[in-house]
């Protein structure tokens, strides 16, 4: 449960399950308290009441918990830094794995037109980038650190219909080609995704249908 101070907008005796390697889709109307569940969840928000457990343990800092490799997070609107497309995607770690995250994230393409590479120098905040590079440069973020649960928010708000449905096909074809099987909390309002989900949880003025 979460209500923000001054406000109405609340959630309230939210409780789920998320089963490793499935598809967990948050859904409902603006408003109804999609990514506040989200960022409660990942201690973003400081939760009033209820618990979060992991494998039967308790999970008291979900903040310090919820950060690669257990999990990682892409919201809404990516905070990208101001320096070159690879040091923003690698924030300090090997280059291994990169290409293979680019792709994923069905950002190549993108890349490839790009004529400084990654060596693109981006400005403060990500100004001189496209909301839709911005949401997929953070998944090949994401994606490079390999999080037990990747947390996404939203993706249809920068991207096209044509755009996402190749980063989704993208996404879950990673656990047939290598041993990464992660699992998937999702805020997202598109059919094809909801009817590829394992579990919907439907919200409506921050309770769950």
């Amino acid at each position: 449960t979460y209500r923000y101070p001054h406000s109405t907008q609340v959630i309230h005796n939210i409780i789920f399950t998320i089963q490793r390697g499935s598809l967990t889709v948050i859904t409902g109307p603006i408003g109804s308290g999609k990514t506040t569940l989200l960022r409660v969840l990942l201690g973003l928000l400081p939760m009033q009441s209820g618990s979060v457990f992991r494998n039967g343990q308790r999970i008291h800092d979900p903040a310090s918990f919820f950060v690669p490799p257990q999990a990682a997070y892409t919201p809404q609107v990516p905070q990208l830094f101001s320096a070159s497309l690879r040091e923003n995607l690698l924030l300090g770690l090997s280059e291994c794995g990169l290409e293979h995250a680019i792709a994923t994230a069905a950002f190549d393409p993108d890349l490839a037109a790009m004529p400084h590479g990654l060596e693109t120098r981006v400005g403060t905040r990500g100004l001189r980038l496209s909301g839709g590079h911005k949401q997929r440069i953070a998944a090949a973020r994401m994606l490079i650190r390999q999080p037990e649960l990747l947390v996404i928010d939203d993706l249809s708000r920068a991207l096209d219909v044509e755009t996402e449905q190749r980063l989704w096909q993208k996404l879950f074809e990673i656990s047939l080609s290598s041993d990464y099987d992660p699992t998937y909390l999702v805020v997202s309002h598109r059919p094809k995704l909801l009817a590829h989900a394992d579990q919907i949880i439907e919200l409506k003025a921050g309770l769950r249908m």
